[in-house]
């Protein structure tokens, strides 16, 4: 009865334990999946974003810049002019010109090195030695004697947002520069994209920075100071931008942070249709995080371990009700209904287990058979004779204990089963349930006064042998113990 209670728990748990965790780990993967989407989504939201407010500013800058470029164009015409009636151009009073119109001017010989300005820190810069792409584009300008401008860009040296405009020399010897700071144009404060870019991480848990950077690497900030460029992140960081600047495809991969953290690097490339210059080309870059994802995966982990501990409570208390409601067929099922001990179907189960058993250890069978016991019902009614049945199956069950298990076969016939048994061992139980009904007999209750016990006892010869074979060398035993004057122990063996 016991184990059987504990089968039926574990089953309980096993199948509740079974059931949350597939009920919660198929719901866990579906709402993982709509997250997954969902984020896809979101990403999708934020870029077109970026790239669409990139591409509005871009355009108002353009056509905003269109008058500063034609005066920047008109002061650079002046200069070419100067040239043709002063060539030394190093002879030039630059900070007298730049007072008369507030542009840095810079001029760049024919190995694009900066010979003359009116920005020291820049005197001598050759751009060469720092940016052999960029210095390619000045060439081809210095040949061509076009006048060129660039949209909002930052400077490689200065680390600030300027707008360069371009002119050559009428004899090609000198490129000669005109540039303004983005701080001090006025649409520049008006249009810009940068303060978008720094209030969208706060908008979106999942993304944690955006990053313009332009094609010689550097990032363009709206915040002076700052000084980052792509070389100074890690190699496969900088072949992402690469890959995305000169393929024009979208480039993207993840790094594990640990703790299941996910941060996701996607570039993607931006071309400013307004402005065909050097600067037209940028990629933007943006960092997510799996943050959103990694909260729902916890609070639902949370979920299923409280829901796992009310399906076993749940479970424990359906266990309790079933007990209640099935104790009874349960009993009756294995036990005597009238003494409580085991009957001939449980004798059978049981004994099948002893004999299946891998341990060297030999079984018992003592049989028992009331003697007389027609007198007591016939004298004293039935009655009286089930309540003697009773206190006789007590009375087994105390000598049994531990030792084995009780039954009863039908009518007065009862048995032991001994698990770990000996000659002598059957013998010591055999005589002290004599000595007890002797004593019973003695008594005071003459329902007892006509009764004794025969007893049939076998011990278990070898571990080949089946029930059938102990229960009839036992019921030989009793045969004996009947025929040769009842009240008297028998034993049979091989």
């Amino acid at each position: 009865m016991k184990n059987l209670h504990i089968k039926l728990l574990l089953s309980l748990i096993i199948f509740a334990v079974i059931l949350v965790t597939v009920v919660t780990f198929t719901n866990r993967k579906l709402v993982q999946n709509d997250i997954q989407e969902r984020t896809k989504v979101n990403w999708s939201l934020i870029e077109n974003q970026i790239l669409d407010n990139l591409e509005a500013t871009d355009t108002v800058q353009y056509h905003l810049e269109q008058d500063l470029s034609k005066t920047v164009e008109t002061e650079l015409r002046k200069m070419a002019m100067l040239y043709k009636e002063n060539s030394d151009i190093l002879s030039w009073d630059l900070e007298e010109m730049k007072q008369q119109h507030g542009m840095e001017i810079f001029i760049m010989d024919n190995t694009n090195t900066i010979v003359h300005t009116t920005y020291p820190p820049d005197l001598g810069m050759n751009f060469k030695e720092c940016c052999a792409e960029f210095d390619r584009v000045l060439t081809q300008r210095r040949l061509s004697g076009e006048f060129f401008t660039e949209g909002i860009d930052i400077s490689t040296q200065l680390n600030e947002m300027w707008k360069y405009s371009y002119l050559a020399t009428p004899d090609h010897e000198y490129l000669m520069e005109l540039g303004i700071r983005a701080k001090d144009v006025a649409l520049f404060s008006d249009f810009n994209f940068f303060d978008i870019a720094t209030k969208l991480p706060k908008e979106y848990d999942d993304l944690l920075e955006v990053k313009i950077i332009n094609r010689a690497g550097n990032y363009l900030s709206n915040s002076e100071g700052e000084h980052e460029s792509v070389k100074s992140n890690d190699t496969e960081f900088q072949a992402a931008f690469r890959r995305a600047l000169e393929t024009s495809n979208i480039i993207q991969y993840e790094r594990h942070i640990g703790d299941g953290i996910i941060e996701t690097y996607r570039f993607l490339p931006y071309d400013n249709v307004q402005n065909r210059s050097y600067s037209t080309k940028r990629v933007v870059f943006l960092k997510y995080s799996n943050a959103s994802e990694l909260a729902w995966l916890k609070r639902n982990t949370q979920q299923f371990y409280f829901i796992l501990a009310v399906a076993i409570f749940t479970s424990i208390i359906a266990l309790i009700v079933l007990n209640l409601i099935l104790m009874k067929t349960i009993r009756q099922a294995e036990r005597d209904p009238l003494t409580g001990v085991y009957n001939r179907a449980t004798y059978l189960e049981q004994v099948e287990k002893l004999l299946k058993r891998q341990q060297r250890k030999k079984m018992g069978v003592l049989l028992f058979d009331v003697d007389n016991f027609k007198q007591v019902n016939d004298q004293y009614g039935h009655i009286k004779g089930d309540i003697v049945l009773v206190e006789l199956a007590k009375m087994l069950e105390q000598l049994a204990r531990k030792e084995g298990f009780v039954v009863r076969f039908g009518g007065d016939e009862f048995a032991i089963v001994i698990k770990d048994a000996t000659i002598e061992k059957l013998e010591q139980i055999a005589n002290k349930a004599i000595e007890e009904i002797t004593l019973k007999r003695q008594g005071s209750d003459l329902a007892w006064a006509v009764l004794s016990l025969s007893i049939g006892g076998t011990l278990q010869a070898d571990l080949q042998e089946t029930e059938r074979d102990l229960y009839s060398r036992a019921d030989e035993a009793l045969y004996m113990s009947k025929h040769g004057g009842k009240n008297r122990y028998s034993l049979k063996v091989l």
